[in-house]
């Protein structure tokens, strides 16, 4: 039994079911501290493409939100990590079904509200997800997200290649972080969510987190998206160097987050 003083920190396999089965699975990690406030949104942290939750800055948030007082939850999206199903099949549609799914798993631990906390491909899926579940999601607080990874990916494969992809429905892809199989299902889903719509519909309040020289992720995309977003607390702050990730500076991310959420008395 777990001692009074001790936090509760736990990985858990959380089944994929259809039909009656189990088709795929989440691993997902929950911690909590033994003296923390329930009334305390959760983090929930959403990892980049081929990235997954025991990167360095899901660690550091991790700890540091222990330090806080806040419960944290991390966990990796189907093809990636420790998760099930294949990175090939991945769409934007997957990504918040699994949000979705931990979202009700934290909400059996008591945790309804979340602040979400999204790295790249994460921040685009969470902004999505605040947007279809606004009620509940206090606030985002996203790192690089990839609000144009169609363009992006259609950009990178060029004219004649994205021919062969949308032909065969597969593109193998690389970059310095991961090498895999797409399927175009990945595009089509993609186009299912409008950047307009998004711009439109938006109304969580949000701190967008984003490098000048990001080579990624261009800033000018995530810049746009601050200034024509129809939310009226949508923040940017732009750092003159640093790359896609910022690793480099994950306590000045934390104080830039907590700064955000205490400005707003969301704390």
């Amino acid at each position: 039994m777990r001692k009074a003083a001790e936090p509760l920190d736990l990985t858990e396999r959380l089944p994929i079911l259809a039909g009656g089965r189990e088709v795929s699975h989440l691993a997902v990690r929950y911690a909590a501290p033994a003296q923390g406030r329930p009334d305390l949104p959760c983090f929930l942290y959403l990892h980049g493409f081929g990235s997954d939750q025991t990167g360095e800055k899901a660690d550091h948030f991790r700890r540091r939100a222990l330090e806080a007082g806040f419960a944290f939850c991390s966990f990796d999206f189907q093809g990636h990590g420790r998760s099930g199903g294949a990175l090939r099949d991945l769409t934007l549609t997957r990504n918040l079904d699994d949000i979705a799914r931990v979202h009700a798993w934290l909400g059996t631990r008591g945790h309804e509200r979340l602040f979400l906390l999204g790295s790249s491909m994460g921040g685009a899926a969470a902004l999505w997800y605040s947007t279809l579940q606004p009620a509940s999601i206090v606030a985002g607080l996203h790192i690089a997200p990839a609000l144009e990874m169609e363009k992006g990916l259609l950009t990178w494969a060029g004219p004649e290649r994205v021919r062969r992809w949308e032909e065969t429905g597969l593109l193998f892809f690389q970059n310095d972080f991961v090498a895999t199989d797409l399927a175009w299902g990945l595009v089509e889903d993609l186009r299912a969510y409008r950047l307009d719509d998004l711009l439109e519909r938006y109304r969580t309040p949000a701190l967008l987190l984003q490098s000048r020289r990001d080579a990624s992720v261009p800033w000018r995309g995530v810049a746009d998206f601050a200034t024509r977003c129809a939310a009226e607390d949508v923040e940017l702050h732009l750092f003159a160097d640093g790359d896609h990730r910022l690793t480099d500076r994950k306590d000045r991310l934390w104080d830039l987050m907590l700064e955000f959420l205490r400005g707003r008395h969301l704390l």
